[in-house]
């Protein structure tokens, strides 16, 4: 694989998918861990393509015409059927290394074919990648669409972000204020406008690094385990790699604070500039996205919504509802912004625990135990309020309430 540190900097090329690494080797923070990756297999893989969703606001940034949308979506679905072949593959290949680890129980000898497997893999995906906004940039052939095409190079880099920032486990270090927008429809408002542009140049730079360091920490565990030996001890798990691995978490855990930072002051930026009606909107989805466990629906929340729609519902089932979710929210508002507080304090701390692996028990945990206690409690006065057969209408909203076939939509699959 090319190590292109200097053309990620200059945005010249679009060689993000690099630190996709992340997805499939996993945290390699250990050998057990590796042996994870492994589990994967390169199943998600898909996950990493260019969607098609992106692709229009792609389109969008660079004010293509019917002609040029139209052409950018034929080279879209000749890079996605390239891609998923090279996936293919490599699941294939992975899958058969898997089984035969399964049966010796060597893992350690699988080290070595693996990372082999790994890196033609990614350079592969790299390559396709490249050759997709290579292609895109050659019908940006006006002189403003030429000009507008960095904003295409920092609207990827905001989407690949995210998956290094997982390494950066930093709550809202790797949000994106623009799809936010795109989300409360803010587009109309030109102040708002000014600000998100000047935000999506100042997180790019962070974005940029944050990317880098990530490839580069796991481009030295291909590199490790492609150049294993077979009876090197502990898997190359030395003391000199272990240093190697807290410098580089330390780096990305410096950088998605800096993430963080950028997205949260831009963030209120935006709100103010929004008319009234549209604030609490913004900051819901910024709260969403920043600590989406705290702040994606509930089950109260789910079960609500969904007795709510029962036509046999009387007005005075109606009117408890409202009542009951007024006091459901007046009693989880405040559990919620202390439990988000928790989870940015364990996540700063030097404990060593900031991680998430194991440890004793945070406020943060125990915060989350109050809600689940509380929600519990609220989804049983939800269902006592309905009739036997109200609760035999009411769908299934168990789960967490993500909805997997629209993110596949938007990479080209469902």
């Amino acid at each position: 694989m090319r190590m292109a540190t200097s053309i990620i900097r200059s945005g010249q090329r679009m060689s993000f998918v690099r630190i996709l690494l992340v997805f499939v080797l996993g945290l390699t923070a250990s050998p057990a861990l590796a042996q994870w990756g492994m589990g994967m297999g390169g199943g998600d893989a898909m996950q990493m393509a260019v969607s098609r969703e992106s692709v229009d606001t792609y389109a969008d940034l660079l004010g293509f015409d019917d002609v040029q949308r139209d052409t950018a979506k034929m080279l879209h679905s000749d890079y996605l059927d390239k891609f998923k072949s090279a996936n293919d593959t490599f699941t294939d290949a992975m899958q058969k290394i898997q089984e035969e680890a399964g049966q010796s129980g060597d893992w350690q000898k699988m080290m070595r074919p693996m990372g082999t497997i790994m890196v033609g893999f990614f350079d592969r995906l790299e390559e396709l990648e490249e050759t997709f906004f290579s292609d895109m940039k050659m019908l940006a052939m006006e002189p403003a669409q030429e000009a507008a095409f960095v904003r295409v190079e920092r609207a990827r880099r905001r989407e690949t972000v995210g998956m290094a920032g997982q390494m950066a486990t930093i709550s809202g270090a790797t949000i994106d204020l623009h799809d936010i927008a795109r989300e409360v429809e803010v587009s109309g408002n030109e102040a708002a406008r000014d600000a998100l542009l000047a935000y999506e140049a100042e997180i790019d730079q962070i974005n940029t690094r944050l990317i880098d360091r990530a490839f580069g920490f796991m481009r030295d565990n291909l590199e490790r385990m492609k150049n294993m030996d077979d009876d090197e001890e502990n898997m190359g798990w030395n003391a000199e790699a272990m240093e190697k691995m807290q410098e580089a978490m330390s780096d990305m855990r410096d950088l998605g604070s800096q993430g963080k930072s950028v997205n949260a002051r831009y963030a209120r930026q935006i709100m103010q500039l929004l008319p009234t009606e549209r604030q609490s909107d913004w900051d819901r989805e910024v709260k969403r996205r920043t600590w989406p466990t705290v702040y994606r629906d509930s089950s109260v929340e789910r079960q609500m919504d969904a007795a709510e729609k029962l036509d046999s519902l009387s007005t005075e089932q109606r009117e408890n509802l409202a009542a009951i979710r007024d006091s459901y929210q007046r009693e989880a508002t405040p559990m919620n912004e202390r439990w988000a507080k928790a989870i940015d304090e364990v996540q700063a701390s030097e404990d060593g625990n900031w991680w998430g692996w194991g440890g004793e028990d945070t406020e943060a945990d125990e915060i989350e135990k109050e809600r689940e206690e509380l929600d519990e409690r609220f989804v049983e006065r939800v269902r006592a309020l309905l009739t036997a057969e109200q609760l035999e209408d009411m769908p299934d909203v168990g789960g967490s309430g993500f909805d997997a076939d629209a993110v596949l939509r938007q990479f080209g699959g469902g």
